[in-house]
């Protein structure tokens, strides 16, 4: 059998992890998915309205074909809706109802929880070099880091 070096653990634990986090927490978030949840997370991010669906995209390190489909099951829940960009007719500004807030409100325990059970055996330098080794892996695969650039940025 073949040793699996240290890179090749991380690498497909990565993946392997976002995939187990992806069906636990699917099943504890309601009708709102994961990467849903993410996406309504890095829109509420933003000042309200988010510069476009574009933006939200490059935030999310993701295509616009992807986030569109997203940011589109959100809007048919009633937490974002479409606004025509005043700066660009073409575009369309993404805001937060208030459907989306009070979602928020309803679920900041859960999320609170959810992180104290994930981190629970984790030290907390561990968890920043963790932070700081998947930021320097994502800058090193696109240039950018694991958190979403400012707005403008």
């Amino acid at each position: 059998m073949t040793t699996i070096e240290p890179r090749q653990a991380t690498f497909a634990g990565v993946l392997l992890l976002a995939n187990r986090m992806q069906t636990h927490y699917d099943a504890m978030l309601g009708d709102v998915t994961l990467k849903q949840w993410l996406a309504l997370t890095v829109v509420a991010a933003f000042p309200q309205p988010a510069p476009s669906t574009a933006v939200v995209a490059r935030a999310l390190g993701t295509t616009h074909q992807n986030v569109t489909k997203l940011l589109n099951a959100l809007v048919a829940k009633g937490l974002l809706e479409f606004t025509p960009s005043p700066a660009d007719g073409r575009a369309r500004q993404v805001s937060l109802t208030p459907a989306a807030y009070a979602y928020f409100q309803s679920q900041e325990a859960l999320g609170e929880r959810l992180l104290d059970e994930l981190f629970a055996d984790i030290k907390p330098r561990d968890v920043a070099t963790c932070a700081d080794v998947l930021d320097r892996m994502s800058r090193a695969l696109t240039g950018e880091g694991i958190v979403p650039p400012k707005p403008g940025g």
